[in-house]
């Protein structure tokens, strides 16, 4: 009874990732201009802060568990609203390469094919985080690793500011900071 519960738990978490997923799909982007209106800047600095292991261990040993208990559960939720955002760029981004990986200029569409790769992997492992953050918000003993998040989203960052040098070199600092 117990296997049929979590089996159905994980398959209605999986179902309103694919609905996140393509919810966020329905965006319409048409160039480099979308960018500033759609996408939301990530702190990944306060991100790494609420999650790391250091940080939740010297909580869970000034405070009472009650009390840890509580604070971890915010903190989750917190960071949680970071990793929607990183998905929610990751989705934007997704769309602007798929729109430049036909264009003429070969240097374009190899750097839209790049940041399609990346986003799309970003877009992963970002909805398998929010599970394991949703998980620590109820049960805060668990362990938790961010590492490629936050390597991943750098590197699609990095994938995106390249992209936005080849078409508008004056555009792309700003891109980096719309990230």
């Amino acid at each position: 009874m117990t296997f049929v519960l979590i089996a159905l738990l994980l398959l209605l978490l999986i179902a309103f990732g694919l609905l996140a997923i393509t919810r966020s799909h329905r965006r319409t982007i048409t160039g480099l201009d979308d960018l500033s209106g759609n996408t939301r800047a990530v702190d990944l600095a306060a991100f790494q802060n609420l999650i790391d292991p250091a940080e939740t261990q010297f909580l869970r040993s000034s405070l009472s568990p009650v009390d840890f208990r509580a604070v971890q559960r915010e903190r989750m939720l917190a960071a949680a609203e970071y990793v929607q955002c990183i998905q929610h760029n990751a989705g934007v981004l997704l769309q602007l390469g798929q729109l430049a990986r036909l264009n003429p200029d070969p240097q374009i569409a190899i750097a839209a094919h790049a940041m399609v790769e990346r986003a799309a992997r970003v877009r992963l492992i970002s909805m398998l985080a929010l599970y394991k953050i949703y998980a620590l918000s109820v049960f805060p003993a668990l362990p938790f690793a961010t590492e490629a998040i936050f390597d991943d989203y750098r590197r699609l960052t990095e994938a995106a500011v390249l992209f936005t040098r080849l078409q508008r070199p004056a555009f792309a600092g700003r891109v980096g900071a719309m990230l």
